[in-house]
């Protein structure tokens, strides 16, 4: 093999095992794992059934149904996992490794709760990502953290590590690791929960220590991305994984 060619063979090879490099040009981000019921549609069309490496892209609105769970990896290497019940949605994204154009992540969560890490998009720029909600926007600064809401329509914000930036019409407060607020509208200033929700790993279903993410390998692109060796589902169907407990 002439040198050239041996060096072509080995960027490909290095490119493959990138997040980006497994994804479809229209592609924001795939399925590493789904439990139960999970659909993606764009407007004025059919849901369609995601399955593990299912892609989903920009436009798509993507909801869990009563015991259904998702894990999305996106192409800039952040991680979202969807609760039972939630609506999610990816407005914008833009991430391209091989190219200098903007990156930027625009997302709405408009119902049920949601755990993300966040990747690339957002670390030299923080107004390159926006989480919108009903009652707030979040901005990030570099972090790991949940939403949720509440049954009447309030929305309680935890951060797991970094900083996030809860903002809505009665202004904005910054949250650290471990500090959590709740949004009872889009009026109403956010107000720091006296007791915030326990960390991951810390309760009894803490799984392997208090730095679990809870999150499915990193390594696997069609793998099933299920903790503690569960068995996945077949073809989007029943698993013996655990529909309760933390992302």
């Amino acid at each position: 093999m002439s040198r050239n060619l041996f060096a072509a063979w080995l960027l490909g090879l290095l490119l493959a095992g990138s997040p980006a490099a497994v994804l479809g040009a229209e592609a924001a981000a795939w399925v590493a794992f789904v439990v139960g019921e999970a659909t993606a549609s764009l407007p004025d069309q059919p849901p369609r059934q995601l399955v593990r490496g299912s892609e989903v892209g920009p436009g798509d609105s993507i909801r869990t149904g009563p015991g259904g769970r998702l894990q999305l990896r996106f192409s800039d290497g952040s991680q979202l996992s969807l609760n039972p019940g939630s609506l999610f949605r990816i407005d914008d994204y833009q991430f391209a490794t091989t190219t200098p154009q903007p990156a930027r992540g625009f997302f709405s969560l408009l119902q049920g709760g949601l755990r993300t890490i966040t990747g690339l998009i957002g670390k030299a720029r923080r107004e390159d990502y926006r989480m919108q909600t009903t009652v707030a926007t979040i901005g990030i600064r570099g972090t790991d953290y949940g939403l949720e809401y509440a049954t009447d329509g309030g929305l309680v914000a935890t951060t797991y590590s970094g900083q996030i930036e809860v903002c809505n019409e009665g202004g904005c407060l910054l949250l650290d690791a471990g500090e959590s607020a709740r949004v009872n509208d889009g009026h109403s200033r956010p107000v720091r929960n006296g007791t915030p929700p326990p960390l991951p790993g810390s309760g009894p279903a803490g799984g392997s220590g208090s730095g679990d993410s809870g999150f499915a390998a990193s390594g696997e692109r069609r793998g099933s991305g299920i903790p503690g060796g569960q068995q996945p589902p077949v073809n989007g169907g029943p698993s013996t994984a655990p529909t309760g407990g933390r992302y």
